[in-house]
C-alpha cells in the first residue's frame, strides 16, 4: 500500500499524472461508447486534458515542494497559465478553421461527399473549457496524492 509521504522525483509525479491522465481519459470515452476506445490514449484534447492536467500538476507539486515565493513555483505559475489559456482559445481558431475549409470545398463545382469527408478529417479536435477544467483537478488531484515528500 502507497504512503502519503514519500520521495518519488518530480519528473516521475508529472509523467504518472500524463499517463494517470490518459487512462482516466480511455475509460471514460470507452464507457460513454460502449466500447473499447484505445485512440484517446495518443490525444491531448478531451475530457481530461492532457495539457491542462501536467501542467497543473507541475505547478501544484513545485508550489508544494518549494514554496509560492520560490522562482520555479513563478515560472510554472506563468508557464501554465499561459499555455491553459492558449488552449483554450485554440478551440474558437479550429473552429473558424473548419468553418473556412467546409467553405472552400462546398464552392468547388465537384465537390463530392469524398471531399466533404476530407475537409472533416482536416478538422484539428479541439479543447472544451470544461475539458481543461477537468484537466486541471485532476493533474492537482494527482499533485496532491502522490507529490507529497517525507520530512
Amino acid at each position: 500500500m502507497l504512503n502519503s509521504a514519500h520521495n518519488w522525483p518530480a519528473w516521475l509525479v508529472i509523467v504518472g499524472c500524463a499517463a494517470g491522465t490518459q487512462v482516466l481519459k480511455a475509460v471514460l470515452y470507452s464507457l460513454t461508447h460502449r466500447k473499447l476506445t484505445l485512440g484517446v490514449l495518443g490525444q491531448s484534447y478531451g475530457v481530461p486534458s492532457l495539457t491542462s492536467s501536467v501542467l497543473t500538476c507541475l505547478l501544484v507539486l513545485v508550489v508544494m515542494r518549494q514554496g509560492w515565493h520560490s522562482s520555479q513555483a513563478g515560472f510554472a505559475l506563468v508557464f501554465a497559465v499561459i499555455m491553459i489559456h492558449d488552449t483554450i482559445k485554440l478551440r474558437v481558431a479550429t473552429k473558424r478553421n473548419r468553418q473556412v475549409v467546409f467553405r472552400l470545398v462546398e464552392s468547388l463545382e465537384d465537390a463530392g461527399p469524398f471531399h466533404l469527408r476530407v475537409a472533416d478529417y482536416l478538422d484539428p479536435r479541439i479543447h472544451h473549457p470544461a475539458h481543461v477544467v477537468a484537466g486541471v483537478v485532476f493533474g492537482s488531484l494527482f499533485a496532491l496524492a502522490f507529490g507529497l515528500t517525507s520530512g
